[in-house]
């Protein structure tokens, strides 16, 4: 259900701006969504690469204005605790090298020795608070990422945008912040959790290069691995580590 409400949000994001530059006869139009506004927008089209690691991009949607070369790159989110930087461990691995490992073993080490888990015990959410410079590399992305990302676009999933002929603007019922704002004014935190619910606590379980998994293989599902994203809130009843 997630991957098609996020679908359903690229592509309703996408017909808006299409239908106005059509009915502008082909010419720029100018799209406000919050307190942004982006003119001389020509065309939008949805990003059809991946990250080098396979997984998906960090690019959603990208904005083409006339008479510029590059496109501007958004990411996408919904407006519940939305997850601001996909492709898990790997992926972020490639924003900072080693911090994603170093949140694992920092996790691992907080729910041995403080939690005192047991092998077979439920697990639960563990959340690390993200530095400044890595927080800004984490956010905006790199090429190698599917980015880097211009903008955060952060509203409900069923797209509203009436075009205004008479102003020639398309206005968003979401909200677009420049992506290197958003890093600078929000708090970040990676969060590790379950993948399946029936997933639990094996000590034993680590990648290749010995990095805690934490969690054991889904009796029903065989998933062997948790999973990292990140986001701006800690949850009540998770676990904050230090990293």
């Amino acid at each position: 259900m997630a991957g098609e409400s996020a679908e359903r949000q690229e592509s309703g994001v996408v017909k808006a701006i299409k239908d106005a530059v059509k009915k502008n006869k082909n010419n720029p139009i100018t799209i406000v969504a919050g307190k942004t506004t982006i003119t001389g927008v020509i065309n939008a089209e949805k990003f059809t690469g991946r990250q080098e690691s396979g997984s998906e991009p960090y690019t959603d949607v990208q904005l083409f204005i006339y008479n510029k070369k590059e496109p501007i790159n958004l990411s996408l989110k919904g407006e519940s605790a939305p997850s601001l930087a996909g492709g898990g461990l790997r992926g972020l691995e490639l924003a900072v090298p080693g911090i994603a490992k170093k949140f694992m073993k920092a996790a691992f080490e907080h729910l041995t020795k403080k939690v005192k888990l047991k092998p077979g015990d439920k697990v639960p959410d563990v959340f690390g608070k993200i530095g400044g410079p890595a927080k800004l590399k984490i956010v905006v992305g790199n090429k190698a990422m599917g980015g880097p990302i211009d903008y955060m676009y952060i509203g409900p999933m069923s797209v509203i945008a009436p075009y205004d002929v008479k102003k020639n603007v398309v206005k968003f019922n979401g909200a677009l912040t420049g992506a290197v704002e958003y890093a600078k004014t929000h708090d970040l935190y990676f969060r590790f959790r379950a993948r399946r619910e029936d997933q639990r606590f094996d000590p034993t379980a680590k990648d290749s290069d010995g990095t805690p998994k934490i969690y054991g293989k889904s009796p029903s599902r065989g998933d062997s691995a948790g999973r990292i994203v990140v986001t701006d809130k800690v949850s009540g009843n998770g676990e904050l580590v230090n990293i």
